[in-house]
């Protein structure tokens, strides 16, 4: 494989990126936001064609999550009632300046307040524009002839969820592609509330009643919150702001939320809600995150990442379908669909399961959603042309990862995967699967 030219040139200036983060903030805190992690932190900014000789590129098919979008009422809500008291008691405090809150981080807490509405709750944000324009744009210039920048609706097919910011988002991916003008034009099917492919964990009848509404799928979290490490981590935040006790554990992961948001969506600027942390504050709040995406959406149940096998069947009907117009099939949806496909797949699989007493032991875990599910993740199968047949490409970030069905190449032909993946396939049995 070649990815032509200039990698010193790419490699340094992303030193220079990180030498710039370490230099302002001591650590890299936005590498620790869990779900809420901006785009910009993962992605392979790496513009150059992906080449393998003796294989041409033909079709690709993409499930993206959304970008980076504004949170949910109730923690904006909470931004805009219970964060102005404490900010105040902040700036009442005597404990500063110290190692972590500076000067500066108290000029922008006397600046803060908050900058959204609950009306505008889960809306896509403006850095989430950016980040579908730039996926597409990249995505165009690795594979020229397969994502093509003429729009035709026999060679596209784009389909987004039922929700504001999955079709935002797709409009500016297809603006990335196509240009404004055209962008406006492009067809998208009407959205289902619960589209079989796109979100088919909607129409799952046992992993909604077991899983998803069960307080009891999610012990593991809810014992670690209650555990000595959250503990040990609220009441370092107090000492930290010269507080005895003032802090709750809610009032910490809701400003864990703000900062992670507001790092979102200002590349430029540093939320004060990320001054009061460090690093190993957030490796916690970043495991606790991690644990209800494991139980929820990941290896915790089987139910979770087994259901994914109607999107993965779409993928390999799709790339074995002989129409030589259709070239590009991307899907818009959430991170729900993401990580049960990602499991499905059997990638980030790590040899024993997160439970709440293992976060000292899962430092170097796979299942770390600050990187393979920030928002705007994405995964894509790539078919190409080869001398021998066709094999599959596949990309999650944007990045090529092995699938556990070729661990020792890049490419997989269409026959090892579906060898391997034969009961995702032939075995899909969605309704028997999801019923009581």
């Amino acid at each position: 494989m070649y990815f032509t030219p200039n990698l010193i040139v790419f490699v340094v200036l992303n030193c220079v990126k990180v030498v710039l983060l370490c230099s302002n903030d001591g650590y890299p805190f936005e590498y620790y936001l869990s779900t809420m992690t901006p785009y910009r932190t993962v992605s392979n900014k790496d513009f150059y064609k992906i080449h393998y000789d003796g294989c041409e590129p033909k079709k690709a098919w993409m499930v993206v999550r959304h970008g980076t979008r504004n949170p949910k009422a109730t923690t904006i809500v909470g931004m805009k009632e219970r964060l102005p008291l404490i900010k105040q008691k902040i700036l009442e405090s005597n404990n500063f300046p110290n190692e972590y809150v500076k000067n500066r981080d108290l000029d922008l807490f006397k600046k803060w307040k908050p900058s959204v509405d609950p009306k505008d709750e889960k809306k896509l944000a403006h850095e989430g524009e950016e980040e579908m324009l730039l996926l597409a744009e990249r995505m165009q210039t690795r594979f020229p002839h397969v994502f093509d920048n003429v729009y035709s609706n026999t060679t596209y097919k784009f389909k987004y969820t039922y929700s504001q910011r999955t079709q935002k988002s797709a409009y500016y991916f297809a603006r990335g592609l196509f240009g404004k003008l055209t962008a406006k034009s492009v067809y998208y099917p009407e959205p289902s509330k619960q589209d079989p492919i796109l979100r088919f964990y909607k129409l799952c009848e046992k992993w909604n009643k077991n899983i998803k509404k069960n307080p009891e799928a999610l012990l593991e979290k809810k014992l670690f919150e209650n555990g000595s490490e959250m503990k040990q981590t609220v009441n370092n935040i107090n000492q930290r702001l010269g507080f005895k006790s003032f802090l709750t554990a809610d009032d910490v992961t809701l400003m864990y939320h703000t900062c992670a948001f507001e790092t979102a969506w200002n590349k430029k600027s540093k939320s004060p809600w990320c001054a009061v942390f460090n690093v190993d504050d957030l490796k916690v709040l970043e495991y606790v995150e991690d644990l209800k995406m494991y139980w929820q959406d990941g290896y915790g149940y089987e139910i979770s990442y087994k259901q994914a096998c109607p999107a993965f069947g779409d993928m390999i009907n799709f790339l074995e379908a002989k129409d030589p117009h259709s070239k590009v099939t991307v899907y818009f949806t959430h991170s729900g669909t993401l990580l049960k496909m990602l499991a499905h797949l059997g990638l980030y699989k790590d040899e024993q399961p997160l439970t709440s007493e293992s976060f000292s032991k899962m430092t170097n875990r796979q299942w770390k959603t600050s990187k393979i599910d920030s928002f705007a993740t994405n995964l894509a199968f790539v078919l190409f042309g080869c001398k021998e047949g066709d094999k599959v490409l596949t990309l999650h970030q944007e990045r090529v990862v092995r699938l556990p069905s070729c661990p020792n190449s890049d490419l997989c032909s269409i026959n090892q995967i579906n060898k391997y993946y034969a009961n995702s396939i032939q075995g899909c049995d969605f309704e028997t699967l999801c019923s009581m």
